[in-house]
């Protein structure tokens, strides 16, 4: 016999507010209806394949999405690789395809939720098939926040303008870029700051600057600072894009671990100063900076 299942279906990029409110509404009625929440989620972004755009880099690596699908109460996630066989699907095929995969007892999308062969199929139609086929469906309005639609698009907007605070509130968390640690040229060390080195980080990345971050270690939060940029000040530098971060208060050996960075405040451009001397002096005032910076609201 199979399993009665409530399916919420999409990218679910950053898992933002408006993602988090399908999530909320699936596990709830999954609840209600006495079934288990499921998400349907895509490997690659659907507009690479249908309209054949370029590579839209995702905010979070997928399994970070599909961990904070999960951690949100979904009972499992089905990652659908789609193909441009799959888009030929109709309406109806696309349904059916989904009753597969359990007792299908509902379906939760947003308002403006498309499916099927040319997007064809609008939340009015899945309703109709619903009530044919014995399914309940429930849209979900899409959230506003600052003036506008919180969605992945925007927030990758914000970010790539150093709007990182505004950027966070839409996410409903601190966004962050994960990498493990390398050996770099050990310059932070020389003028007193060391910096643990990211590499391997997300597909996206915000704009170069300094940040106030949060690195999260042994269980602790700390205050950090990071660099990402081509650090302009040392001629002898490759000058190639790196995230160095500064810890404040830590001690410890973190080369060959991952480490995951929160950026909390975008504090400034990166620029390139006359002397090592007038950076420290900079420096500095980040630090300071970055120490008032609240922790409140990571977890």
């Amino acid at each position: 016999m199979k399993k009665s299942i409530v399916i919420t279906i999409g990218v679910f990029d950053g898992v933002h507010l408006g993602h988090q409110a399908l999530v909320r509404n699936t596990v709830m009625l999954g609840k209600k209806l006495r079934a288990l929440p499921i998400a349907v989620t895509f490997h690659d972004h659907p507009m690479h394949v249908l309209r054949g755009s370029p590579h839209i880099p995702f905010l979070l690596p997928r399994p970070a999405t599909f961990q904070l699908l999960e951690r949100n109460g979904i009972h499992h996630v089905k990652v659908l690789k789609f193909t441009r066989a799959f888009s030929q699907k109709t309406p109806e095929q696309f349904v059916r395809w989904l009753q597969g995969l359990g007792n299908l007892k509902a379906i939760v999308v947003g308002e403006d939720f498309r499916f099927g062969r040319n997007a064809k199929g609008d939340v009015r139609f899945l309703k109709t098939l619903g009530a044919h086929w014995g399914f309940e469906v429930l849209p979900v309005r899409s959230i506003r926040r600052s003036g506008g639609v919180v969605s992945s698009s925007r927030i990758r907007e914000l970010l790539s303008r150093g709007k990182t605070h505004l950027a966070n509130q839409l996410l409903g968390k601190p966004y962050a870029i994960e990498g493990e640690v390398v050996h770099g040229k050990h310059v932070g060390h020389k003028i007193g700051f060391p910096t643990a080195n990211l590499a391997h980080v997300a597909e996206f990345l915000p704009k170069d600057g300094v940040y106030a971050c949060a690195v999260r270690l042994a269980g602790r939060y700390y205050h950090a600072a990071m660099n990402l940029g081509k650090r302009p000040t040392f001629q002898d530098d490759n000058h190639h894009r790196q995230a160095e971060v500064h810890i404040l208060h830590y001690y410890g050996q973190l080369y060959g671990k991952r480490m995951r960075v929160y950026l909390l405040q975008y504090l400034r451009p990166e620029r390139k100063f006359s002397s090592p001397d007038l950076l420290v002096r900079q420096i500095r005032k980040d630090l300071s900076r970055t120490l008032h910076t609240s922790l409140q609201g990571l977890k």
